[in-house]
């Protein structure tokens, strides 16, 4: 009997063992590639976002980028895809009143829209840069929706991404096999209807009528999903 008891309870911790395993596989890959979360707690990652006009330069950026790529580093062919979501109550520009302003009905309306997101369709054009048994970088373009304001546009725009097999260096920034991604776009606030208060003629003179956008993230197979 105890020898049946045995049995059964090393064979419900294989069970267990097994699903875990299962599971780890299925958040980190799935049949187009490798999914990498972009997740960090150290606030590293970045979205860097520049208004210029005649009479105002404007530079903002915020942490809070959630979200996750697929790509898989050893057939790059197959392209990837993937979610990015930022908060809009996250942007800041270095001065609290003018955050204010930017997220108010009359400019981004945080409150109507709370989020700003890049939905990556698909990835071409993709060549690779350097390639080694650590690491490989691949420059691309990127296919995505970027919604902002309530209004999604399809955009086309340069990026580059680089691959990170797991070391002793890599655990230093996160664990798992890492995903850097780096690319920059410009939109058109008119394009996202975002015209400032009424009556006032702000865009083109203090706001510039375009947004230069870079983003610099990381994401990694070991993380998991903002459950914001």
């Amino acid at each position: 009997m105890k020898l049946l008891k045995l049995f059964m309870l090393s064979f419900v911790i294989v069970m267990m063992l097994a699903g875990a395993l299962m599971a780890q596989d299925k958040t980190m890959n799935t049949e187009d590639g490798m999914r990498f979360v972009v997740n960090d707690s150290k606030m590293l990652d970045n979205v860097t976002f520049k208004s210029y006009a005649p009479l105002e330069d404007i530079v903002g950026f915020t942490s809070e980028i959630s979200g996750y790529l697929v790509f898989d580093p050893f057939n790059p062919k197959k392209g990837g895809h993937g979610v990015l979501d930022v908060p809009i109550t996250g942007l800041t520009t270095g001065i609290p009143l003018r955050d204010e302003h930017m997220q108010s009905a009359g400019w981004l309306d945080a409150e109507k829209f709370p989020n700003a997101s890049l939905r990556i369709n698909s990835l071409k054009d993709i060549k690779e840069v350097k390639s080694s048994n650590e690491s490989a970088s691949y420059d691309l373009t990127v296919v995505a929706e970027f919604t902002l304001h309530g209004i999604t546009k399809v955009l086309e725009f340069p990026g580059r991404i680089t691959y990170l097999k797991e070391s002793e260096a890599t655990q230093r920034r996160m664990p798992g096999n890492l995903l850097a991604a780096r690319a920059s776009f410009t939109v058109a606030l008119k394009d996202f209807a975002v015209n400032g208060p009424e009556g006032m003629a702000i865009v083109g003179s203090k706001v510039g009528e375009t947004i230069d956008i870079e983003v610099s993230i990381m994401g990694s197979t070991m993380a998991k999903l903002s459950e914001n």
